[in-house]
């Protein structure tokens, strides 16, 4: 009796291993297509955060110059945008520079000496502090998120500076395309 109760919970164990190795595999491919369909199919950029991912990135922000856009996504148990929303990039070509980024400072408050403003929940991308993601304290300019208009920076909203500013922490990696 003894023995056959221990092949039951053997078989019992086993079955569970399997259903939770199917169930983790299935997520995997459905967290890669989600990843593969955000690239819109670029293998090479689908890859290349896949690795990422696997080596402990757990968010990142993705800015769509073309489409005036900026993402966060994040690299949970199953992989989601957090936050989605427009933008001005640089009104002037390569004013706003392509590339892979890290958010190197942060301050709640940053005066521009070179273009006048306080820019508000400043994220700072380089390390000269030329560019950065914020909001501006005079919120005239949000008439102009959804197209090209700042000196380089990205330009975020009011309603959402505040949400980005604590959902991408010091070190989170920025893509700008």
């Amino acid at each position: 009796m003894k023995f056959f109760m221990i092949i039951v919970l053997l078989s019992f164990w086993e079955k569970e291993a399997i259903e939770q190795k199917i169930s983790r595999n299935n997520l995997e491919i459905k967290n890669y297509i989600f990843l593969s369909d955000f690239f819109e199919q670029d293998a090479k950029k689908t890859q290349k955060y896949w690795h990422g991912i696997a080596n402990g990135l757990e968010k990142m922000v993705f800015i769509d110059i073309k489409n005036q856009q900026l993402s966060v996504l994040e690299f949970a148990d199953t992989f989601q945008v957090i936050l989605q929303t427009k933008i001005s990039s640089g009104k002037f070509k390569g004013s706003t520079p392509a590339g892979e980024f890290k958010i190197l400072k942060k301050r709640l408050f940053r005066p521009s000496y070179r273009h006048g403003g306080v820019m508000t929940h400043w994220n700072c991308l380089t390390r000269d502090e030329a560019i950065g993601i914020h909001g501006l304290r005079d919120i005239s300019y949000e008439k102009n998120l959804g197209r090209p208009a700042s000196h380089g920076c990205i330009r975020i909203s009011k309603s959402v500076e505040k949400i980005f500013y604590s959902l991408a922490p010091i070190g989170t990696k920025v893509l700008i395309e």
